[in-house]
């Protein structure tokens, strides 16, 4: 399967995940999220170096690997790499790491997806840091609506993390839902499968039609 027959048809997108739960089911597809050195099964990824287990900037030898992943052709965005104030190295050595990896992205002018927990400030800081990006994706998105207008208005998609129905119904009746994914971000006992189906009836929009929409989310967020 090519880049360009992806997204194309109306499957249920896993915007980012951890492991591969549905291999055999083609209505299906995920977008596995691989830290730099581990190995895992994937049709298509994400690569990037997560800021729990990364405690200094980008080596370049570490670069070099992150450059050869990132130019493979199922090898869609950079991440995730990000902001945590609740766990990992001080954030000043956070911010470093993620400046090294975006440097990164920006040189080949790479969508990034992000971590970030309790430094949205930090992060829309260096966000501007780096013009060349040509799209952002906050995953995990689990605040309110105040943060996440401001993303939006500054650029970003949001990948929302799972959740009750109300919260679903809250974000898809006032955000613009063509900045929107859904994801399971390999929770226990959570189904991509489900989300979709609570969010159709959850919200105004029919299955087939959030299923046109985030597939068509995806093609304009990696430019395919």
């Amino acid at each position: 399967m090519s880049q360009r027959t992806f997204f194309n048809e109306p499957t249920i997108l896993d915007f980012h995940t951890h492991s591969m739960r549905n291999a055999d089911n083609p209505l299906v597809q995920e977008i596995i999220s691989v830290h730099l050195g581990q190995q895992k099964d994937y049709h298509f990824f994400t690569m990037g170096m997560h800021p729990w287990w990364t405690d200094q900037p980008v080596t370049s030898t570490q670069k070099a690997k992150l450059v050869s992943y990132l130019n493979q052709e199922k090898c869609l965005a950079m991440g995730e790499m990000g902001l945590d104030n609740l766990k990992g190295p001080d954030m000043n050595t956070q911010m470093d790491i993620l400046r090294s990896l975006l440097a990164i992205a920006n040189d080949l002018e790479k969508p990034v997806i992000i971590h970030c927990v309790r430094a949205f400030d930090q992060f829309l800081k260096i966000k501007k840091e780096f013009p060349a990006i040509p799209n952002w994706c906050i995953h995990g998105y689990g605040r309110h609506l105040i943060l996440a207008r401001q993303l939006i208005d500054q650029g970003c998609y949001l990948s929302l993390m799972p959740s009750k129905d109300e919260k679903y119904a809250e974000w898809f009746e006032q955000l613009p839902h063509d900045r929107l994914f859904l994801e399971t971000d390999s929770m226990p006992n959570v189904s991509i499968i489900e989300i979709y189906d609570q969010v159709s009836k959850t919200t105004t929009i029919g299955l087939e039609a959030l299923k046109q929409q985030m597939n068509y989310n995806a093609k304009a967020f990696f430019g395919i």
